[in-house]
């Protein structure tokens, strides 16, 4: 005898154009075997609306890495930047009076061509165009600075310079040969024309040394020949 469905707690079950029915009684319940299309549908992380919701954020966050992985790969690049990652990393690049390195511009160009978002491409090398260009007003500026204050010194070049590397004594040589007011190594001494008044520099007067460092200075375009002058 078939049990009696009245009374009973029941809710139908869809699964395609099939419908059952599925008990909700205590001891005793009928257990009714579910299509397998049904169980899927209610089964897994997907069976509620609030599950669903705590899914989904995954899962987009799984689309968005690989299509960040595609975009970077399509590009030739490793790793993907923010703009807010290459202000940064120019910031830094240009933050002193010496210009980056070679490598350093390598980095930066890096950066700039792989922009999360390629639309930002053009916005970042005009940061990297407009802080480089800070910097060489900051640069000229100081050396105009330091031309003022050497010729007030009666130094060739600045006078922070001169005390740095020698104290303002005409030096004999030391263990890489450098000698005199300015520190002049033989070779340098003798490529700018010292060797007309002497073989080293400290044998030279005080004013020949500062003739010969005047042209090694150049307007500051020759300050990298001391090592005193980038600090």
């Amino acid at each position: 005898m078939r049990p009696s469905l009245k009374g009973r707690n029941t809710r139908p079950v869809y699964a395609g154009r099939r419908r059952k029915r599925l008990i909700h009684g205590g001891v005793g319940a009928l257990a009714l075997t579910l299509p397998a299309a049904a169980v899927a549908l209610t089964a897994g992380p997907l069976s509620s609306p609030r599950a669903a919701a705590s899914a989904a954020p995954s899962n987009t966050r799984l689309v968005s890495a690989k299509t960040t992985v595609s975009a970077a790969k399509q590009r030739n690049c490793g790793q993907l930047f923010t703009v807010a990652m290459a202000e940064r990393a120019a910031n830094r690049f240009y933050a002193g009076n010496t210009a980056p390195s070679g490598h350093q511009l390598k980095v930066l160009g890096y950066i700039e061509r792989c922009q999360r978002n390629p639309a930002a491409v053009s916005f970042v090398r005009g940061y990297d165009h407009r802080q480089a260009g800070n910097q060489r007003a900051r640069v000229a500026a100081a050396r105009a600075a330091a031309a003022a204050r050497s010729a007030n010194s009666g130094w060739a070049i600045p006078a922070y310079v001169v005390q740095c590397e020698s104290g303002g004594q005409n030096l004999p040589p030391n263990y890489a040969g450098a000698s005199g007011y300015y520190q002049i190594i033989p070779s340098t001494w003798l490529a700018y024309g010292g060797g007309q008044y002497a073989p080293a520099a400290y044998e030279a007067t005080a004013q020949q040394q500062a003739a010969i460092a005047s042209k090694i200075w150049d307007g500051g375009s020759g300050a990298s020949q001391w090592v005193c002058a980038g600090r």
